[in-house]
């Protein structure tokens, strides 16, 4: 009922129970009036079963919505309660601390009773200094509110209104019912901001991420991983460079994306992958389907053979003869230097900067060499490539204006030197810069201003800082 998203469970409750009796009076207008033929098909039996399933998918409905208005009314009385049984927890704690403490002062020995009630006293205590607060303000968010809004927005909080809480019984003590005084405060359940669209969310409706602590709502998340389905440089989802755990988090995403995403893994996680040859199907072909130097395509009837090696079609038996194609990009490549990705077979190519490149499948590797990083003794950078990043990075800082000679080589061979010693780079540390800029990642043009990285330098836009690099 994903179309009833922001529905009241009262409004919902009331939905269904005039669904069903509505069910009621057409099966009762279409029920068969005497025996039919032998061998006579009824049309109204059909109807009959479709109205009998769909009464029992609404009545399941209905006591879903009853359990967990329930559930509900139960953790609404416990949360309200908690400081009162705390405050008895403790008062217990305080009593059979002074009755062991009296009993050693007395020199009696201690009975086994005691012993255990100390052991729950320091697990106890153990247990409420070590308890997860984060947890805790989540379990409270899922069980106090509801898929609306929570009536008024106030700051960090998501205020909800005494008519809409079940009422407890610490509540129902504390209350005073003398005319005129004003009933207690709204309780509050504490929200969170998203770092993606920078709006507050409960807490429930975010995923964080392990590393940064960043979270994500729900329809950013979603944006995320969809995104990442389509463009290899976003998988898996992460965020300031670890990935996001999309299993612990799967309640927050529809059964569908939870599912591509599952099958996009298994694509994203095999080297040298093969995809249909055909151009009308292009799926790709799992190594479960290789067999030899052949991959079978079976994607909606398919059944196409392509060739592991060319990545053309199969040749009935015969060894991969040399591709021309191939052979003239490889020439190609080779008079442009060119190098090619050792995971996925991309051609890249170096404009500036040093020696250390990162393929969109995620693979990292020499450009000299083609092996993988720090695994060759080719130098670390071009000193050409570098001076041309150098200079680069002047003309953004210094722009278009005139400078003496002496003066802008000065600040190029500073930026050179300071590449040179910061070139293996974390983006740990960035800076905002106004003005119209261009994403160094993704090449968006960003009207505003962009973000750029206090060690190297590279500008990007907010996805590709948190998600992308």
């Amino acid at each position: 009922m994903d179309h009833l998203d922001g529905v009241d469970p009262q409004t919902l409750s009331l939905i269904i129970q005039m669904q069903l009796e509505d069910l009621k009076e057409i099966a009762q207008a279409n029920a068969p009036k005497g025996k039919g033929r032998a061998g006579e098909h009824d049309a109204r039996t059909d109807l009959s079963a479709a109205i009998k399933a769909y009464s029992d998918d609404l009545t399941a409905t209905a006591q879903i919505l009853a359990d967990e208005a329930m559930c509900k009314s139960i953790a609404s009385a416990v949360d309200a309660d908690a400081d009162l049984i705390g405050a008895a927890l403790s008062q217990e704690d305080q009593l059979n601390q002074d009755r062991e403490l009296a009993l050693e002062l007395s020199g009696q020995r201690r009975p086994a009773a005691a012993t255990g009630s100390h052991q729950n006293i320091s697990q106890r205590s153990l247990l409420s200094t070590t308890t997860d607060q984060d947890t805790l303000e989540r379990l409270r968010a899922l069980n106090l509110s509801s898929p609306s809004p929570l009536g008024n927005f106030s700051g960090l909080y998501f205020e909800q209104t005494d008519a809409n809480r079940p009422e407890s019984s610490s509540r129902a003590q504390t209350r005073s019912w003398r005319h005129g005084q004003n009933p207690k405060p709204p309780a509050k359940v504490m929200g969170r901001t998203c770092i993606a669209c920078t709006e507050y969310h409960l807490v429930s409706n975010l995923a964080t991420s392990p590393s940064c602590g960043h979270e994500y709502c729900r329809d950013c998340l979603r944006s995320l991983v969809t995104a990442s389905l389509t463009d290899e440089t976003l998988f898996p989802p992460r965020c300031c460079g670890q990935a996001i755990p999309i299993d612990a988090y799967s309640a927050l995403l529809t059964s569908a994306l939870v599912g591509q995403f599952n099958a996009k893994k298994v694509e994203f996680d095999t080297p040298n992958r093969t995809y249909c040859h055909r151009q009308s199907c292009s799926a790709f072909v799992p190594p479960q389907s290789v067999r030899g130097d052949v991959a079978y395509c079976f994607r909606n009837g398919c059944f196409a053979r392509t060739c592991t090696v060319c990545k053309g079609a199969s040749h009935q038996g015969s060894d991969c003869p040399a591709d021309p194609a191939t052979q003239d990009m490889l020439r190609l490549a080779a008079a442009e230097s060119w190098q090619r990705c050792y995971s996925c077979a991309r051609f890249v190519e170096l404009e500036n900067g040093c020696n250390h490149i990162t393929c969109r499948c995620g693979a990292q590797f020499c450009y000299v060499c083609g092996e993988v990083w720090k695994t060759c003794e080719c130098a670390q950078w071009d000193e050409r490539n570098l001076l041309n990043r150098a200079n680069a990075i002047v003309d953004r800082n210094v722009g278009a204006g005139p400078m003496a000679h002496r003066q802008r080589a000065d600040l190029v061979e500073r930026e050179r030197v300071h590449l040179m010693e910061n070139h293996e780079c974390e983006h740990a540390s960035w800076k905002s810069r106004g003005g119209s800029h261009q994403c160094e990642e993704c090449l968006d043009i960003l009207p505003t201003f962009i973000y750029e990285c206090r060690q190297c330098y590279i500008m990007a836009c907010r996805r590709c800082r948190f998600n992308r690099l």
